[in-house]
């Protein structure tokens, strides 16, 4: 039954087009009504020479015809569009189905992927602006707000004392963070230096000695002599690289005055001297911080360690007696973070659902892409077969754009995106299981982000083919 309304449709769009060739009569189904009108079928034949195939097909022996018509019933059904192998066959277009599927799922990820990026990007921007209201000396609110015009100029210091209460109010931060911020703050012990003074301990849980010392980077030229309205420059670039091991006895002179941190300073081969304004272009001072994050107002409720890289700058680089200081952060997840949660229950309802929504968007990405890659492996066995069977049997070699018009580039598309998506989602999940940097949240992004768009594309082709399918139904109405 099947093979006689396939048939009589074959042979409803054959008829008409013996005449036509082969490159037109193997369009893809969007051209398909130019091959239904007549006029403008002809207007194409007019254009390339025709060869009537059918006369060819008669005068070929037996098995060889059929072969042929075996072929041109394939290849017509190749070329439908999913309606018309609907009405053909009422086969399922179950690639539109999986593509609708997938979108739904993909969005739904997303927007879980957007809320866990969105609480992240929040976290850092918040420790940004702790590390800043901690360690700049007369930092306020309205620095910290976002507003054309700036409410305040750039932060800056233009006097040696200025400069003298700015680099004490720095050191004095350092060494207090645990006594005096009210977050989690501690130092990365990871790395700490020894030094062998075990009189003070400055901070509650922390030996004095295991606390790790400040670096400070300075970018300078190698010398300068001025004298008598003669000036000579030596301009080789140095990068000096100092540490600050201060003592306790040395931090309990900075706390008490200001003044004590230029000398200081100076044993440890770090000078701001007048002579030094025009040498030096930067001064940074490094160290690294460690802090829990935990909100329980997230979906994702479990704590996560982070190690913070702060750098505070001193840019005299214009050397115009305004010296502009920033603090910038480098916020990164540590995977090694010892400890455990004590609750009540397993697994959270937003856990299961963000695991759920990976584990189907996953499965329905692979099935995807099989589907999808059988297409094309099928099509370009079927291309490899009509090309045989045109050279050995026709004697007529099929040209490259016959060729091309059996690569889909929608199904090679739809591939792309489904290794994009699944890679991202693989990557979502080594977030989720917090094994990740910075990095990864940013690759994930653009993967996930990619696939997305990809797939809307997709189902766009689609579209198109409800407006055929109905004119279908009013015209069987």
């Amino acid at each position: 039954m099947n093979s006689r309304i396939f048939r009589s449709h074959a042979s409803m769009r054959i008829q008409g087009l013996e005449e036509i060739p082969l490159s037109t009569m193997s369009r893809r189904s969007d051209r398909s009504e130019i091959h239904e009108n007549g006029s403008q079928a002809s207007s194409f034949a007019s254009r390339r020479p025709t060869i009537n195939f059918q006369e060819i097909l008669d005068e070929l022996p037996e098995p060889e015809r059929e072969t042929g018509e075996r072929l041109r019933r394939h290849l017509q059904f190749f070329f439908m569009n999913p309606m018309e192998k609907w009405k053909v066959r009422k086969q399922l277009p179950y690639k539109l189905v999986l593509q609708v599927l997938k979108i739904i799922f993909v969005t739904a990820q997303l927007i879980l992927f957007a809320e866990m990026r969105m609480s992240h990007v929040d976290f850092l921007e918040d420790t940004t602006t702790v590390m800043r209201h901690r360690f700049l000396k007369e930092w306020n609110d309205d620095r910290d707000a976002l507003q054309y015009p700036p409410a305040e100029g750039r932060y800056s210091v233009y006097t040696d004392q200025s400069l003298d209460e700015h680099l004490s109010f720095i050191i004095n931060s350092y060494y207090a963070i645990q006594n005096d911020s009210f977050a989690s703050f501690s130092y990365d012990m990871k790395k700490a230096n020894n030094l062998k003074d075990t009189n003070v301990s400055l901070n509650s849980g922390v030996d004095f000695t295991s606390i790790p010392f400040i670096e400070v980077h300075i970018d300078r030229i190698s010398n300068v002599t001025v004298n008598n309205n003669t000036y000579d420059f030596d301009v080789t670039e140095v990068k000096d690289l100092k540490t600050l091991n201060l003592t306790s006895e040395e931090v309990s002179q900075i706390q008490s005055s200001d003044s004590n941190v230029r000398d200081i300073l100076a044993r440890k081969g770090v000078t701001f001297l007048p002579e030094d304004a025009l040498k030096i272009a930067t001064a940074t001072f490094k160290f690294k911080l460690r802090t829990i994050h935990y909100s329980p107002t997230a979906g994702d409720q479990k704590p996560e360690c982070y190690k913070i890289v702060v750098s505070i700058k001193f840019d005299n680089s214009r050397h115009s007696g305004q010296v502009h200081v920033t603090l910038s952060t480098v916020v990164s997840y540590e995977s090694v973070c010892n400890g455990r949660i004590i609750k009540g229950v397993g697994w959270s309802t937003d856990a299961l659902i963000i695991g759920g929504t990976d584990i189907i968007v996953l499965i329905l990405c692979f099935l995807s892409f099989v589907l999808c890659c059988r297409a094309l492996i099928k099509a370009h066995l079927l291309q490899s077969k009509t090309s045989d069977y045109f050279e050995n049997t026709l004697k007529t070699k099929l040209t490259v754009t016959d060729q091309l018009d059996f690569l889909n580039l929608w199904y090679l598309m739809i591939v792309v995106n489904d290794i994009l998506i699944i890679l991202g989602t693989v990557a979502k999940i080594s977030i989720e299981f917090r094994d990740f940097d910075n990095s990864l949240f940013t690759l994930t992004s653009i993967f996930l982000g990619m696939g997305a768009l990809m797939v809307y594309v997709g189902v766009l082709r689609y579209f198109g083919f409800f407006s055929q399918y109905n004119n279908s139904k009013i015209k069987s109405t």
